[in-house]
């Protein structure tokens, strides 16, 4: 009697453990947030949000965005730009800057999921655009490198904030090439993470580009979602698909504001359908330049933000 005791005590102390490891997934609310661009925009989305997202430039940033958050909404910190090599093409795994970072912060001991950013997208990117082997060559061994080293990079980071996780939001177009390659396959994510989901801004019925075809923006949540059920069928960790719609305008992704607000309608209804769909991500909150294309925020377009704020109300996020 005394042994098998003895052994059930050591796996529930195994069990907790390892459940310790990971972002707590079961919250009294689903995560809804919006992406910023400048850390004064905290203030701004407390009353319609109970997280907020950011891309830091630098390491500082991270300790910048941190502090002004005075009134605890959770931190989603994209970080894989930070992690990769460009000479290689390919991502490291040393997260020390972005410890040493959070460490001189105010939120050294609060929640905070690492977001890895169309990180798979980035590789191809870094083949197809910069000609990179290495990441060529990754790209035909199915990512394993990519997916190790990201891997480790978060181990490191939840071994430093206990409680802290992962989220991999993947870029559509990556989805729709590795379907086209691997047709009877799963779509390849990082599996090491709470929170899975996909980007694709522009018709929901119609999403994607000439090159890669146009689909119902469901077929992409489709794939994440089997992958997801794979995933957690080989280690259970309650993982959770995590909904990214666009608040945006911008040419190319949305050119009117009827198809914004058709796929915030659409993302709002399906946050209800199951305790799986654990977040809605909003992009984006400021106004922005990328790749010489303007961004106008959700700040700057009324409607927009009045829809936010209402979704919000909805699902409870409102104080």
């Amino acid at each position: 009697m005394g042994k098998w005791v003895f052994m059930n005590l050591i796996l529930l102390l195994v069990s907790e453990i390892s459940l310790a490891d990971y972002f707590d997934t079961n919250r009294s609310q689903k995560i809804f947030g919006i992406y910023l661009t400048d850390s004064s925009q905290i203030d701004e989305i407390y009353t319609h949000s109970n997280a907020f997202g950011f891309s830091p430039q630098t390491a500082e940033e991270i300790t910048e965005y941190l502090d002004a958050n005075k009134n605890g909404l959770l931190p989603v910190i994209r970080i894989n730009h930070l992690l990769l090599n460009k000479e290689k093409g390919l991502y490291h795994h040393s997260v020390k800057k972005i410890i040493r970072a959070i460490e001189k912060s105010n939120a050294n001991n609060q929640e905070i999921l690492f977001l890895m950013d169309e990180p798979l997208w980035t590789i191809r990117g870094e083949c197809q655009q910069r000609n990179k082997v290495a990441a060529c060559t990754d790209i035909s061994n199915k990512y394993i490198q990519t997916l190790d080293t990201l891997r480790k990079a978060g181990q490191k980071l939840r071994k430093r904030f206990p409680g802290s996780g992962v989220m991999h939001i993947e870029a559509w177009a990556e989805l729709a090439i590795q379907k086209r390659t691997y047709p009877n396959d799963n779509v390849i994510m990082l599996d090491d993470t709470e929170y899975l989901g996909f980007d694709c801004y522009g018709d929901i019925e119609f999403c994607g580009s000439q090159d890669d075809g146009y689909r119902h923006q469901v077929d992409y949540a489709t794939w994440v979602w089997d992958v997801m059920q794979a995933m957690e069928s080989r280690n259970p960790i309650n993982r959770k698909l995590f909904l990214v719609p666009g608040t945006f305008l911008a040419d190319g992704h949305f050119d009117e504001v009827d198809t914004v607000l058709r796929q915030m309608e659409f993302y709002a209804w399906a946050l209800q359908l199951s305790d799986k769909i654990g977040g809605f991500g909003a992009f984006l909150w400021g106004d922005m330049i990328e790749n010489g294309r303007y961004f106008t925020g959700a700040r700057n377009i009324h409607s927009v933000a009045n829809l936010l704020a209402l979704i919000a109300q909805y699902y409870g996020i409102k104080k």
